[in-house]
This record gives C-alpha cells, structure tokens and sequence, in this order.
C-alpha cells in the first residue's frame, strides 16, 4: 500500500507502507503526522492507520528506567549524568571555613607581636595566608572526608566510587581549589574564578576539581542547628578580624592618605559611645 505524508507543509510521497513502519521504527515519524492513502476521505494521523497503530501502542509501552543519580560509564562515548551539585551551600561551607581561619590567623599574629598594619599591605598577603589552610583542608578531607564548614552544611566529600580520598589526592584537590576556585583569594582573581567555576560546574555537573580528581561531594539534609552555628561563626569571624585589624587598618590608610583621617574622626565620633 502506497502511503502521502505531509513534509513542510508540502505533499511528499507516495511511499511503500514498510518504509513508512521503518521510519516510525526508526524515531523518524511522530504519532501526530497526517498521512493519507488510498480509500481514505482526508487525512489523518499516522497512528491512526490500521497496520500503524501498534507500532505506536509498543512504543508507548516500552520505556527506559528512571535516570541515574550518579554519572555512568557507557563505554566510547560515556554520556555524564548531571545530579544536584549544592552550589550554593559548597559556596557558604568554603567561605565558612576561609573566614574563621583566617579569623585565627590574624589573632596568632596578633598575639605574636606582628605589626599587622603592614602584614594586611603585603601583597601576598593572600597567597601565604591561605596556603597552610588549604593543606589542613586536604588533611581534613582525607581523615574526615569533611571540613568546619562543609559539616554545617551537611556536606562530605568522597571519590566516585564513594571511597575516601587519599593524601595525595586530597592535596591535589585542595590546590586545585586554591588556584582555580579562589584564585588564591586575590582582590580581583578571586571573584572572577569563582564566577567561572560556578558556570562551569553547571555546564559539566561538577566543579573542575572534582571532575578532574574523579570526586564527588553527597550532601545531607539540612541541620537548623548546625545552619544557626553556620550563621554565627560568619558573624563571630567577621566581628573577630574587624576589631583585630580595625586600629591597624586606619592607622596605615591614614598614613597613606592624610585627607582620610577627617573621615575617621567622623566615622568615631558617629559610631563610638561618648565617654
């Protein structure tokens, strides 16, 4: 039987019945598209047609399983399964976690005797700051498969195949993180990468260090109370590095641009309770 189909708004055809089965078979045809053949009135939808019909009935019937949570290898090819990648509690934990250590770093320094006025000008002030923690970070991960931060928001890290990251692979980890997540949190670098990362993870399903690395970060669900200390220690850290760094700040910017210190007398006489 020779069977009209409709293509572009145009009639094409006439095509042999089994050529027509093979492109339904075959995805190219949907259930939808108005054929016509001899002794029909007008045309109608293909899954309509008789010797059509069950075509579609088993298609309709056969369908893939649900998706899987975690990425899967499908041999050449291997097609990567997007999953929920908490973008924005791993954001929170990490700066959790940045501004608490650095919160003590300022205080051992401080109670070192350090001049921090000139420690808060040096300009890898960043670079050595943040090295020893993104070490403990690694040494963290590896023992604990988590940090501060990461706890509060109810995260832990892992390796795909859910074991635990050794040494080596929690340091690489880390330092990926220090130079392409933060960007060893220099003034500019350091928005930008993170802006980067955050659409690449949305792009590949994962940060580039856990792609890279072969790791995966599982979370749990939120905690109130360990959201609560969350919220806390951003609040006690900033509070911390303020008044520490606060006299020492003004006394360099002061130093540096005498036409500030009227705005500091303001900003004292404003804020600070008459004694």
């Amino acid at each position: 039987m020779d069977i009209w189909r409709i293509v572009g708004g145009k009639r094409s055809g006439p095509y042999p019945d089994y050529e027509i089965r093979g492109m339904i078979e075959q995805g190219g045809m949907e259930a939808d598209e108005r054929v016509w053949h001899e002794g029909l009135d007008e045309w109608v939808r293909v899954d309509q047609v008789g010797i059509f019909k069950e075509i579609f009935e088993k298609k309709a019937m056969v369908k893939p399983p649900p998706l899987p949570k975690e990425p899967v290898e499908l041999g050449e090819g291997a097609v990567l399964v997007k999953t929920k990648i908490h973008l924005t509690r791993r954001f929170f934990a990490r700066w959790m976690d940045l501004f608490v250590y650095g919160a003590l770093w300022w205080l051992a320094l401080y109670f070192g005797g350090r001049d921090l006025g000139v420690a808060s000008m040096n300009p890898w002030l960043m670079f050595i700051m943040y090295i020893p923690w993104f070490v403990l970070e690694a040494w963290l991960i590896h023992r604990f498969g988590t940090t501060p931060g990461k706890w509060l928001m109810g995260l832990s890290v892992s390796n795909d195949d859910g074991s635990a990251l050794s040494l080596k692979e929690s340091i690489w980890r880390s330092m990926r993180v220090l130079v392409t997540g933060i960007g060893f949190g220099w003034r500019w670098l350091s928005p930008l990468c993170q802006t980067m990362s955050w659409f690449t993870a949305r792009r590949i399903g994962k940060p580039v260090w856990d792609y890279l690395g072969g790791h995966k970060v599982t979370a749990t669900e939120l905690n109130p109370f360990k959201l609560m200390g969350l919220i806390g220690g951003f609040f006690a850290a900033m509070m911390l590095q303020f008044s520490i760094l606060g006299p020492y700040m003004e006394k360099v910017v002061v130093e540096q641009h005498p036409g500030m210190a009227k705005d500091y007398e303001l900003w004292h006489k404003f804020y600070l309770p008459k004694r």
